[in-house]
């Protein structure tokens, strides 16, 4: 699973990074970003690539409520175009987390211990997500509608997303048997295109290599999701 990212980069770099139009939202820099809160997503527009705040966790239309998001933070690759929630979502709504790293938890018997994940460049690198938007329920017998497109989407409505797990990589394999599905930037374009062909889209949902990547231990301070500080990233003799 992947359940806490570092997006810390300023928005300018990651507007460069992503090759975005239009303006960046005001979505505040996190060493310690953990689902329900807000993060700073792509997205495919007809002119280009437009960065979007949106809210780490899915919320489905149908949802009665929100709190189900916080258990749709992460869609499995082998069942994303079978489960009801990511469908949809995998066939019209793809989007890309763009990140400084991820963070996974090593079991020991005193404890968790994070570990966190980067590119060996220190470049971004981006995550492979869905997104959808949802809006309360109105307290009527109307009829729920399908998800609506950013361009549509009402007052109080919810933009939300999910990242894309996958079988580990050897190097995430010691730690963890997931990993997020790391994008090569070769093929942002097709992961976000509507057009792009299940058959292709599914080819990018493989494990990312291993020599690009590198991982070190970090604080068991970041285990708080609250704490948000320049040590999130910083290694740890452990």
């Amino acid at each position: 699973m992947c359940c806490r990212v570092a997006q810390g980069s300023g928005r300018d770099k990651v507007k460069k990074k992503m090759k975005a139009r239009g303006d960046t939202p005001p979505v505040t820099p996190r060493l310690n970003l953990a689902p329900t809160q807000n993060a700073l997503v792509a997205v495919h527009e007809p002119r280009g690539i437009r960065l979007q705040s949106m809210r780490w966790g899915l919320i489905p239309p149908w949802a009665k409520d929100k709190s189900i998001g916080a258990k749709l933070a992460n869609a499995r690759a082998e069942t994303i175009d079978e489960k009801p929630s990511f469908r949809q979502p995998f066939q019209w709504r793809r989007c890309l987390l763009p990140v400084d790293g991820y963070y996974e938890w090593e079991s020991r018997s005193s404890g968790k211990q994070p570990v966190y994940y980067s590119m060996r460049d220190g470049d971004l690198f981006c995550l492979a997500g869905l997104w959808e938007t949802w809006t309360p329920p109105k307290q009527t017998d109307e009829p729920e509608l399908p998800g609506l497109g950013l361009d549509q989407a009402e007052a109080g409505t919810l933009c939300t997303f999910t990242v894309v797990t996958t079988t580990p990589n050897r190097l995430a394999k010691r730690v963890h048997d997931r990993m997020p599905v790391i994008v090569h930037s070769a093929d942002y374009d097709n992961w976000l295109s509507p057009e792009s062909k299940v058959a292709d889209l599914k080819r990018l949902l493989r494990p990312f290599d291993d020599e690009p990547i590198q991982e070190h231990y970090v604080t068991p301070l970041m285990n708080n999701p609250r704490f948000e500080a320049p040590e999130c990233i910083e290694p740890i003799i452990n």
